[in-house]
Order: structure tokens, then C-alpha cells, then sequence
């Protein structure tokens, strides 16, 4: 076999274009859970001990915990905490490394260029001029939130006040709860030059808890249980810029002239490094429903043992898009409307093209002086898709090893092999996925229609484990101690810079201080480094050089590195009333 018909069989190295942001942009809300799992909530005396606190529930906050220590709760007790956080995401790019395959594809599909000239095939791969000019490292700690009313809000700093209320009712034995909290909170956003800027501008995802009645049942000296039901609204925002990552319309326009009558001339190939534009999205949800169940159960003075299940979760999000396009996109739309005879049958769908920027003749002609303004264009929409949050159980045990020494110990299971597939609907059908269907069809595939987009997962679900130490300094004064590795529910093969965490490492210190019979204060410092390498070609959802993988690639070949740290501080105040 030649090097030109080895390349026509390399047609299925052709990926999707605008529809592939999106995939990615979900994908940070599985990483993204997995960093702020925990942390979010703001106790300060679950984030010291690593939030090994299963059998060790942490007051009011044993709403989330383990609702099971709300029995343990006296009187009336009311709580208002602080939590503060700055994370930092640093990443670094290598030097493209195409393999000599890749090229010869390409090579074959663009005209000019000789396969069997070795020196046309090493040359045919553009450079990434992107990162040439704003250089190979990036860095950010500006935060974003997406908020309810507001979508993606900048803000100067992270910082959300929180807190909740207890009611002991000794005539029956149990304690009511109520809370408002957020499981999963963060967000960034990069500089519009940023190297990075192709996995996320900005990102934000949230999941605030603002209603979650509680009980905790004693039911005797030993045993207790606890069950919580939590109403939140869940929100999630993307603002990023996009790219192919091969060149996609380079391989239909080939194919083109074997099953049409137009010339493959009017079909614009668009390089694997030029931008397509910028994709901007907000979802949310104001009523998605979860549901925790605890027991704990202490047999001795030094011995508790403790459970929870924490529901799965599922949420309708429910938003609007926008596509700007940019005129290379526009540009290759315009070739393609010519071909809405032929293509209109086949996809359900005609391309639209820049038709609110100028009328496509007026694109192509005007591209032909190489004036791309006029192939510029919006499309707006809504988009809505079903997100899980995975269910979550923990088992945990707290021992008294000295009279003053107390070692908590817990195994956590996190079910994020629930994203088998994540499935976003449009209104009205879109250019991007219009095209995506093309290629999918080109490649016998079913992960994209006009209007409908079906991105499969390979998320794993996850144990892991984390250490508490509390030492009783006086009768005042308790110190704590945690150690918590977070392994990532993300394999190596799907890490990206949407949200650039893979195994982590939590560490952190904490007091307590008891002020009088009534009232205590509990402070936390916590520091979670995460970091990751990926080789060129590693990732397939950033810089794989495979055919096939239908993910956003936006680094094709180029190697990844990434590191985030993230520095948290928790304040809380509790008081009788």
C-alpha cells in the first residue's frame, strides 16, 4: 500500500470542531467535583482532620457529614462560618510532535503537497502560531463564580459566608436541622491571550445547598441515625475558545469531489491551529434534589463507628449559548452552503452560514481577496442536557488512642463511573454540529446530530481514604491534624486544562477553642496540590495524535504539563441560644 492511499484510510483521524468545547466543558464538572469535594462545605474541624469525620460528625455541618451526629446536638444551636480560598492553575506546552502518519494524511488532502516527498510531509504540519506569540506557559488565580441571577460573575477574591441551625427536641429524643451550604463551588478565568485559553476562559460550577431539613435520631446510648433531604440549585457557566484540532474539512473536501459534482476549490480547509471562535454558555437548575443517610455508633467511651450514603443526584440544566464565529469557520460554512442540496437530505439539517454578516456569496468573495470580516457570524440558542452528581458512601472509625489522642480513619467510594455518557440538546440546530454529523457520518459513527450531541465518558469511580489527628491540648483548647490523598476520577488519558487536576494530595492543621459553656470557635488551613504530565499524544482530551477520539483536542501533539494548588481557610463560630 502507498503513502497515499495509507493516508485515505486515515480519514477516521477526522474529529469534531465546535461540538468537541462542549464535551470538554463538561468534562471539568467530573474533575472539578472530585477537587472541591468536601472542601467547599467551610468546616473547619472536618477540613483540618482531611474530612475524616464519618464516626466524628462535625455539629450542624453533620448534615452533609453524616446526619447521624445531629443526636448528638443539646438545646439550640445556631453556626456561621467563613470560607476562604485561592487557587492557582499553572500549566506549560512543549513542542508539537506529529507523527509522520499524521502528516502524510494531511499531506494527502491538501494540494500542493507530495506524499511521496518526504520534505512536502515534515513542512505540511502548521505551526501553532497561537502559542509562538503569547508564549508556552500559562498561569491564573483569578476566581469566577457562577451565580444564581448573575451566570459567570468575576469576583476579587473567594470568599462565601455560610452557616445553619439545630433544635434538640428532649421530649422524643431527636434533633432538628436545617443548613445552607455548597458542596461543590469553583471557578477561573484566564486572560483572552492566555496559552490555555483553548480550555477554558472562563469556568465556573457551583451547587449551593440552601435548604436541607435534617433529623438525628438517638436511638440510645449507643446508637444513633440521621437522614437529610437537600434542595440546591446547581449552575454551571463556560466561556471558552475553540479550535480543531486536525483538519477536518481538509478531509471532506477530499472526499467531496468523489461524490459530488462541485469542485473540492470551494471548500476552505481550515489549519489544525487556526481559531473557530468562542463558545459561551450558562445552565442551571433551582431545584435539584439529593438525600443523605447516616448511622453512628458508639460502643465504648473510645470507640465510634460511623456510615453515610449520600444520594445520587440529578439535575436539569437548562441555559442559553452563543457561537462566535470566526471568518475561517465562516469561511469554510460558505463552501459548505453550496453543498446544502446534497447535504440538506442526508444531516436533516441545511448549514446556515455568516447569513447575518453578509450573504455567503459575499463571504466567499470577499475571502478570495483574503478579507475573512464578512464570514464572521453569531449563532444563539438554548442547550440543556441532565447532570449527575454520583452517589457517595463513607465508612469511617474514630479511636481514642490516649486519653487526650484521638485517630479518625475513613474509606470513601465515589460513583463517577455514572457519566457513561453526557447528552446535550440544542435549539435551534447548529453550523458546528451540522458539520460534526458530516464528519461522523464520513466516519460511521452516532455522536452527533444537528441539534443533539452524545459524548461518551471513560470516568472511573474512585476509593480513597483520609487520616485525622485531634489532640485535647486543655480543657479549652483542641488541635487537629489532616492527611488526605484524593486519587483522580479521571484517567491519565483524560486529564485536560479545562480543569487540570489529577491525583491530589490534601493537607491541613486546625484548633478549636472553646470560649464558654455556650460558644466556640474552630479554624482550619488546608493546602491540595495536584499535578500532572502529559506526553504528546497522551491525552485524548487535549493533545492526542490518535484517530478516531472524539473529543475537543485543541494541542494536537503537544506535550502538557499542569499543576494546581489551592490554599483554604475555614473560620466557624457556634453558639447556644
Amino acid at each position: 500500500m502507498n503513502k497515499k492511499a495509507s493516508a485515505k484510510k486515515t480519514i477516521g483521524i477526522t474529529k469534531t470542531l465546535g461540538l468537541a468545547t462542549i464535551s470538554a466543558g463538561f468534562l471539568c464538572q467530573t474533575a472539578n467535583a472530585q477537587l472541591t469535594q468536601n472542601i467547599t462545605m467551610g468546616n473547619p474541624k472536618a477540613l483540618a482532620l482531611g474530612h475524616a469525620v464519618t464516626a466524628d460528625p462535625p455539629g450542624i455541618d453533620s448534615i452533609h457529614f453524616n446526619p447521624a451526629g445531629l443526636a448528638k446536638i443539646k438545646g439550640r444551636q445556631r453556626q456561621l462560618k467563613l470560607l476562604a480560598a485561592q487557587i492557582t492553575f499553572e500549566s506549560q506546552f512543549g513542542e508539537a510532535e506529529i507523527p509522520d502518519e499524521t502528516k502524510i494524511a494531511l499531506c494527502s488532502v491538501t494540494e500542493g503537497c507530495d506524499v511521496n516527498n518526504d520534505s512536502d510531509v515534515q513542512n505540511v504540519w502548521p505551526e501553532d502560531t497561537f502559542l509562538e506569540e503569547n508564549g508556552r506557559k500559562s498561569s491564573t488565580s483569578d476566581p469566577v463564580l457562577m451565580l444564581p441571577g448573575s451566570g459567570l460573575t468575576s469576583v476579587p477574591f473567594l470568599v462565601v459566608p455560610i452557616g445553619g441551625i439545630a433544635v434538640q427536641d428532649p421530649d422524643y429524643g431527636w434533633t432538628m436541622a436545617t443548613a445552607a451550604y455548597s458542596p461543590m463551588a469553583i471557578g477561573y478565568e484566564r486572560d483572552v491571550n492566555d496559552p490555555a485559553t483553548f480550555q477554558g476562559e472562563q469556568i465556573g460550577i457551583s451547587r449551593i445547598t440552601y435548604f436541607s431539613p435534617s433529623i438525628g435520631l438517638k436511638f440510645n446510648d449507643e446508637l444513633m441515625f440521621g437522614a437529610s433531604i437537600g434542595f440546591s440549585w446547581q449552575g454551571l457557566g463556560i466561556k471558552t475558545k475553540f479550535r480543531a484540532p486536525e483538519p477536518t474539512i481538509a478531509f471532506i473536501a477530499d472526499a467531496a469531489k468523489d461524490i459530488t459534482n462541485f469542485s473540492p476549490d470551494l471548500l476552505r480547509s481550515i489549519s489544525p491551529y487556526d481559531t473557530i471562535g468562542t463558545l459561551t454558555l450558562e445552565m442551571e437548575d433551582a431545584m435539584s434534589l439529593s438525600f443523605n443517610l447516616g448511622v453512628l455508633w458508639e460502643p465504648t467511651d473510645w470507640l465510634a463507628l460511623g456510615a453515610v450514603y449520600q444520594s445520587e443526584s440529578k439535575s436539569n440544566l437548562e441555559g442559553d449559548y452563543k457561537m462566535e464565529y470566526t471568518g475561517e469557520f465562516g469561511e469554510m460554512a460558505s463552501s459548505l452552503h453550496a453543498l446544502n442540496i446534497l447535504l440538506g437530505p442526508i444531516l436533516g439539517n441545511d448549514i446556515r452560514g455568516p447569513s447575518d454578516a453578509g450573504n455567503i456569496q459575499a463571504c466567499l468573495d470577499e475571502s478570495l481577496q483574503g478579507n475573512r470580516a464578512k464570514c464572521e457570524y453569531i449563532e444563539k440558542g438554548d442547550i440543556e442536557m441532565e447532570f449527575i452528581v454520583p452517589q457517595h458512601i463513607s465508612l469511617g472509625a474514630s479511636v481514642n488512642v490516649l486519653p487526650d489522642l484521638k485517630v479518625n480513619f475513613d474509606v470513601k467510594w465515589t460513583d463517577y463511573k455514572a457519566w457513561e455518557s453526557l447528552d446535550f440538546t440544542f435549539d435551534p440546530a447548529v453550523d458546528f454540529l451540522t458539520v460534526a454529523d458530516l464528519v461522523y457520518r464520513f466516519r460511521a459513527d452516532d455522536n452527533a446530530d444537528p441539534d443533539e450531541m452524545r459524548i461518551p465518558r471513560d470516568y472511573v469511580s474512585e476509593i480513597s481514604w483520609a487520616l485525622g489527628i485531634e489532640y485535647q491540648y486543655d480543657d479549652n483548647l483542641v488541635l487537629r491534624f489532616g492527611y488526605e490523598p484524593r486519587g483522580s476520577a479521571v484517567p491519565d488519558n483524560k486529564v485536560d486544562l479545562l480543569a487540570p487536576i489529577a491525583d491530589a494530595t490534601l493537607y491541613s492543621v486546625g484548633a478549636g477553642y472553646q470560649l464558654d459553656k455556650f460558644s466556640r470557635v474552630d479554624f482550619a488551613m488546608a493546602w491540595l496540590n495536584s499535578e500532572f504530565d502529559a506526553a504528546a499524544g497522551e491525552s485524548d482530551n487535549a493533545n492526542s495524535n490518535s484517530p478516531g477520539h472524539v473529543v475537543y483536542n485543541p494541542y494536537a501533539g503537544i506535550p502538557i504539563s499542569a499543576q494546581t494548588n489551592a490554599y483554604i481557610f475555614a473560620l466557624s463560630y457556634d453558639t447556644k441560644f
